[in-house]
């Protein structure tokens, strides 16, 4: 092999490891941008991704511009308790996290996950919520409000062993005789 060979080969090394190193750094911040999207959007961000803005410059996907404040904040609070009881599945007895949510969800909603049975597995047999958290979500059905209710919480084994669980709920609630009730959920779902 020739000098100017033995050049070109280095040369042609360099050109394809720069290459690698340079798809691997793009591949690495795909990941990193995508766990932001994980978030619900601001109702800010959508109106400037081209949202038609209605009349008196209202956007149709905040739901503060179209609900009282108290409408707001009792949905939240439902929305929190019904996590609270939703999420703290125990597989010796699958359905009692279902009665514990009873109240706050819809009739129809109710007769739904009753007849969905749960059971436990090796590493969930039992979920202890420990805390919730609630942001906004964009959201332009007029008919219902949302949240997203994070969840910390502790899961445990068969074994009695914990491990840390953060689970993202998308709360829909609506009005039903003169009360909010929740009418679905969604669980760690992304964007």
């Amino acid at each position: 092999m020739s000098v100017q060979q033995k050049k070109m080969l280095v040369f042609l090394s360099v050109v394809v490891f720069l290459g690698i190193m340079i798809s691997s750094f793009l591949s690495k911040e795909k990941p990193a941008s995508s766990q932001g999207e994980k978030q619900a959007p601001s109702s800010e961000s959508v109106q400037k991704e081209g949202a038609p803005p209605t009349q008196n410059n209202e956007n149709p996907y905040d739901q503060t511009q179209r609900n009282t404040k108290e409408d707001l904040q009792s949905t939240k609070e439902i929305a929190k308790e019904f996590v609270k009881a939703f999420s703290s599945f125990n597989a010796k007895n699958p359905s009692e996290h279902i009665e514990k949510a009873k109240p706050y969800m819809s009739e129809d909603m109710y007769e739904n996950y009753k007849k969905q049975k749960e059971r436990g597995t090796f590493t969930y047999d039992k979920v202890v919520p420990k805390n919730l958290e609630t942001t906004e979500v964009s959201n332009n059905n007029t008919d219902v409000i949302q949240w997203n209710v994070i969840m910390q919480g502790d899961v445990y084994d068969v074994n009695g062993n914990a491990e840390p669980e953060e689970d993202w709920y998308l709360v829909t609630l609506e009005k039903q005789e003169a009360e909010y009730k929740v009418v679905g959920v969604r669980v760690n779902v992304s964007n």
